[in-house]
């Protein structure tokens, strides 16, 4: 026990207790040096030295793992000290309580409070098994698991996850590498000599987690249909608990993204029975006598029905947001969508998701579109919103779209990319109300004349294109050079220099100066130049614009030497 008052480390002020368990005692305190608070977790006398050695040592490993994980769900160690007082380990303070905690005082919790947590707990488990190495964490359970008071989960505890090595043996990541684990919550295999560990032991475990707190029952009593103890939850629910406890791992689901899927959608029978019988009770409420009282009650459904749509969509958006893995965001922007599909937020969310990698592949584009496509009419209600989502996706295609994988043809790929964009950029600049209207015009017509242009070379009747397209090229890279994004700057630089470079006769046939085309090549090198890159692809693209601009000079002045010529 650690005196309130006490400084830890020399550094960590003790505040109070804020609870207490079988290996540890937990302290709120206050850093002293950043004025700050942590959790500051006193382990217990390890007796021997040689005890206190290996506890250190898999703390010490413990503690690397963590600084390694980067995920809202799950706390950081910032500290581990070992001195005369005992051995403590310094990590975030999570405000709230144990599920186990909250379990004690209210009893069995209501089902849709657990299908959240429950997709909560299936986001952080499935980014440590899409971690090289994967993850396994070994030990899920309500007692690890910490509710803050905005409803959102924190995983804690790691002491016993174990890595699983490339060829998928387990291999000592964290703890000691026995087959450790909860009985009742651990899956068969995690007791078994030689047993298989990988996501499948999360699964279970998450599952038998679920079961408790649905039922109120410890799992190492057996666990049984949830429905005999509790008959009003969902048969939905029921099936999807089963599936995720076999004792066969093969009949478990194959990933927390796809168990993360079963649980958002394990109401859905029910659902559809209820509007059977809706459409069944309006009928009979159309020939009902009560007219008026029908009226009223309905009014006061609709009035309730939109404040739970509201916040069923709150709950959806933040889950995407919360998400580390693309399907359970994904799923979750369709789940609000469904909701209010007038909103624009779960798109422009994805469209984040989809750019952070710096590539929107054709299967993120099948998914995006298909659930665009499905509430179009409902987006188009606001035209103003409408406008943005169009701008949006337009910049979507025209800088991350893969038209195909490792495409050589750089040339070819921008073609392809601009052709996808146009149509969403002509969207967007026939809406006046929208503010960045003028920058979807300069974005529209620089895909109208890149699609146009060959067709028109090949007649004959391209003259006159080239000086609005030069103005529309200064005007994109005087944007881009306000842009922060590494990916706008050096594409809009790019596009000029290349056009500058394959058009400098045209240029100067259709009166563009010489300057003005010196000028522009300049201000797009200037672009590039002070660019800071983050990616090895981004360098790319920095080093072929500033590799362009002495070329680029050289053909404008060719392009002006050759017109001096025909003078003569």
């Amino acid at each position: 026990m650690v005196a309130e008052g006490t400084l830890v480390g020399g550094r960590y002020r003790i505040l109070t207790q804020v609870g207490i368990g079988g290996m540890s005692t937990v302290y709120l305190a206050m850093d002293a040096s950043l004025n700050r608070r942590w959790a500051v977790k006193q382990m217990r006398d390890a007796g021997s030295a040689e005890r206190r050695d290996v506890m250190l040592r898999s703390l010490t490993v413990e503690s690397e793992m963590i600084a390694r994980l980067d995920h809202p769900a799950i706390p950081r160690i910032v500290d581990l000290i070992d001195d005369d007082t005992g051995v403590f380990v310094v990590m975030d303070f999570v405000e709230g309580q144990t599920l186990r905690t909250l379990l004690e005082r209210e009893g069995p919790q209501d089902e849709a409070l657990v299908v959240d947590w429950g997709i909560q707990l299936c986001d952080v488990l499935d980014y440590l098994h899409r971690r090289t190495p994967m993850v396994v964490f070994r030990d899920m359970k309500p007692s690890n698991v910490m509710l803050t008071p905005d409803g959102m989960v924190k995983l804690i505890d790691f002491g016993i996850a174990i890595e699983q090595g490339e060829t998928g043996e387990n291999r000592d990541g964290i703890g000691d590498g026995r087959r450790l684990g909860t009985p009742g919550y651990g899956a068969p295999e995690q007791f078994e000599p030689g047993g298989v560990l990988d996501a499948r032991v999360d699964i279970h475990a998450l599952g038998a987690t679920l079961f408790q707190l649905l039922t109120g029952v410890h799992p190492r009593e057996g666990i049984v249909p949830v429905r005999r103890i509790r008959p009003e939850l969902s048969t939905g629910l029921e099936y999807v608990i089963a599936k995720a406890t076999s004792p066969d791992p093969q009949q478990r689901y194959a990933s927390c993204a796809e168990f993360a899927y079963a649980l958002g959608h394990c109401r859905d029978g029910e659902r559809s029975r209820r509007r059977t019988l809706l459409r069944r009770w309006r009928i009979f409420a159309g020939t009902a006598a009560a007219s008026v009282a029908c009226l009223a009650l309905s009014a006061g459904s609709l009035l309730a029905a939109d404040h739970e749509r509201n916040s069923d969509y709150t709950h959806w958006m933040r889950q995407a947001e919360q998400a580390s893995a693309d399907p359970v965001a994904e799923q979750a922007c369709r789940r609000a969508a469904e909701i209010l599909p007038g909103s624009i937020e779960p798109y422009r969310h994805l469209i984040d998701r989809y750019t952070a990698d710096g590539v929107f592949s054709q299967s993120e584009e099948a998914t995006y579109t298909a659930l665009l496509n499905r509430h179009a009419d409902a987006l188009r209600s606001d035209r103003t919103a409408w406008a943005q989502l169009c701008f949006d996706t337009g910049r979507l295609y025209w800088y991350y779209y893969a038209v195909e994988p490792n495409d050589a043809d750089a040339e070819g790929s921008r073609m392809a990319r601009i052709r996808a964009a146009a149509p969403w950029m002509r969207d967007a600049a026939e809406t006046e109300t929208f503010e960045e209207t003028a920058l979807a015009g300069i974005y529209a017509g620089i895909a109208e004349f890149n699609v146009r242009i060959v067709p028109l070379i090949n007649e004959g009747h391209d003259g006159g294109r080239y000086q609005p397209y030069f103005g529309l090229l200064q005007r994109l890279v005087e944007s881009a050079s306000a842009q922060r994004s590494e990916v706008i700057r050096l594409e809009a630089a790019n596009l000029a220099l290349d056009a500058l470079l394959t058009y400098p006769r045209k240029f100067r046939a259709d009166g563009v100066p010489r300057k003005d085309m010196e000028r522009l090549c300049a201000r797009a090198g200037d672009v590039a130049e002070t660019t800071d890159t983050t990616a090895d692809a981004h360098d790319d693209a920095r080093d072929r614009a500033l590799g362009s601009v002495p070329v680029v000079l050289q053909a404008i002045e060719n392009a002006y030497m050759d017109h001096k010529a025909d003078l003569q």
